[in-house]
């Protein structure tokens, strides 16, 4: 290893030589360039080498081919040779492809080594580059795009470009992202020679284009399309990356953007957002035929995924729509029970965009088919009873007849009863009390009693309590804190404190016990607890 780095470094000599000899480099920089490379030399040949030492090679000679350059301009020296020029260039590529050797599936570091080699211009080293990220990364679609970017952008070459799609859409036939820039490709090269076209008849100079008219009329882009959709499942989002490419021409395309639309929804007929993407395409010139397309998508697909799209999109384009009022009273006096609601939780989110934009007054015909649909569905009823009930007790009553063991929908009817119907809420607590255990319910039942009966009930309650269930620690607590509050019997509070460390042993409990005692009872009280 020594010889092969002593050869590496002799070679190098001549060049730094030469630009001290220039003035570029000091002959202390000189040296400590030999001194650098040759410890970067050896860890790169060594056994287990690693990639951070490759790349920290790599960014000392960019910095210092920077610096070089710098002060060759500064001196404004023009007698360089081409050694001591361009020999770091060459140094660097060696760097980087004795690192993607060793790191053939390294897809960041490909990406780098390929933008440096745009960056210098290095054309036969950049396609070498590209075969090899290929041949080590088939499935990586970015490395494809690049590739085939590369032949169109700056090789200028339509059928290496096309050939290298073909290529890749071997292995990666269900990316959304590679047939739509084969797409892209394809229209592009139309719409310049349609320019080049339009140049040559504006100059009466004799056509040297061969595209026949089916070409023109992107009758390959079309053949692309339909292939994209037999491979691909088509979304609102990937059709869009397709419609935008047809947007930005400087050419009038509505029949290729009407064929996208058309072939889409042929294909995929029962896609909500697809139905979507086709009106926000009409409404721009005719704000009739979009809403006749928002109608025929709900009458062809009777799902709330369906209504959610047309609702969202009318909320959107509200401005360019005019009045949503008519057009929200068309769906809603349709019949909704039937509608086909896949998941409850959108429901509330739609729920959210109607009231921030007034149309709340829609959501009742809703959440009264997604509670058929749903009875059982705590954060449906919760959600209506917060935000859209006229009658809180009647929905609640409702929902805990859907939902009887439910604690949270328990607490908050009772919660309810003890404002309306104050006199069977006590009877109603001890029911619930009774037939199903919960802790929060029973904290819960004994704040209402305290509040509304004071602590001398609240005792009784207690010792019921004690009789029909095990009684959770934050009861205990609860009363301990009523008591506590009230402050005229301490042998109470005592008992109490005694209840919670029988039934809870815990060193934070007792913690509890002894702070009361240290605060608020007498040395004779404190043994008095402790023999207790």
């Amino acid at each position: 290893m020594a010889e092969v780095v002593q050869s590496h470094i002799e070679e190098m000599l001549p060049e730094v030589y030469e630009l001290q000899q220039l003035g570029v480099l000091s002959s202390v920089e000189g040296k400590s360039v030999i001194k650098t490379r040759t410890d970067f030399e050896y860890k790169m040949r060594r056994r287990i080498s690693k990639k951070p030492d490759f790349l920290r090679f790599i960014e000392y000679e960019l910095k210092l081919e920077k610096l070089k350059q710098s002060r060759i301009l500064q001196l404004g020296l023009s007698d360089v040779s081409e050694g001591a020029r361009y020999r770091s260039l060459q140094r660097i590529h060696f760097i980087f492809q004795k690192c993607l050797r060793k790191y053939k599936n390294d897809v960041p570091l490909w990406i780098r080594y390929i933008k440096y080699c745009k960056q210098v211009s290095s054309t036969r080293s950049l396609g070498l580059a590209f075969v090899e990220a290929l041949k080590h990364n088939p499935n990586c679609v970015q490395l494809w795009i690049m590739s085939a970017k590369n032949e169109m952008e700056v090789n200028k070459n339509v059928s290496a470009a096309r050939s290298i799609f073909l290529q890749a859409l071997k292995f990666n036939a269900d990316s959304a992202e590679l047939w739509t820039e084969y797409f892209r490709l394809e229209v592009l090269h139309v719409e310049k020679l349609q320019k080049r076209r339009q140049i040559m008849d504006a100059s009466d100079k004799p056509s040297a284009l061969a595209a026949t008219d089916d070409f023109m009329n992107f009758k390959t882009a079309k053949i692309v399309f339909k292939n994209a959709l037999s491979c691909i499942n088509l979304t609102s989002h990937t059709l869009s990356g397709f419609t935008d490419v047809v947007r930005k021409l400087e050419f009038n395309a509505e029949d290729l953007m009407k064929f996208l639309f058309e072939t889409a929804l042929k294909q995929f007929p029962n896609s909500p957002s697809l139905w979507v993407c086709l009106a926000e395409f009409v409404l721009a010139k005719d704000v009739a035929k979009a809403q006749s397309i928002l109608q025929t998508a709900f009458n062809a697909i009777q799902t709330f995924e369906c209504l959610k799209e047309i609702i969202t999109f009318m909320i959107t384009f509200t401005e360019k729509l005019g009045d949503i009022q008519p057009m929200m009273m068309d769906f809603m006096s349709r019949s909704l029970d039937e509608l086909s609601i896949d998941n409850p939780d959108s429901v509330i989110l739609l729920a959210d965009k109607m009231i921030a934009n007034n149309l709340a007054g829609f959501l009742p015909r809703i959440y009264e088919a997604a509670l058929k649909q749903y009875p059982k569905n705590k954060a449906l009823w919760r959600y209506k009873i917060l935000n859209l009930s006229d009658d809180p007790s009647k929905d609640l009553e409702d929902a805990l007849a859907a939902l009887p063991d439910d604690p949270d929908i328990l607490s908050e009817y009772l919660t309810s009863l003890s404002f309306t119907d104050q006199v069977n809420c006590r009877e109603k607590w001890d029911e619930v009390i009774k037939e199903s255990f919960g802790a929060p319910l029973i904290t819960q039942y004994l704040q209402y009693v305290y509040t509304s009966s004071g602590l001398e009930n609240t005792r009784k309650v207690f010792k019921d309590v004690q009789n029909w269930h095990s009684v959770p620690e934050s009861a205990i607590v609860a009363l301990l804190n009523y008591e506590m509050v009230d402050g005229t019997n301490a042998e109470q509070v005592c008992h109490s404190f005694n209840v919670l460390t029988t039934n809870f042993n815990t060193a934070e409990n007792w913690k509890k016990v002894f702070r009361f005692l240290s605060k608020e009872l007498s040395r004779t009280d404190i043994i008095y607890v402790v023999e207790m």
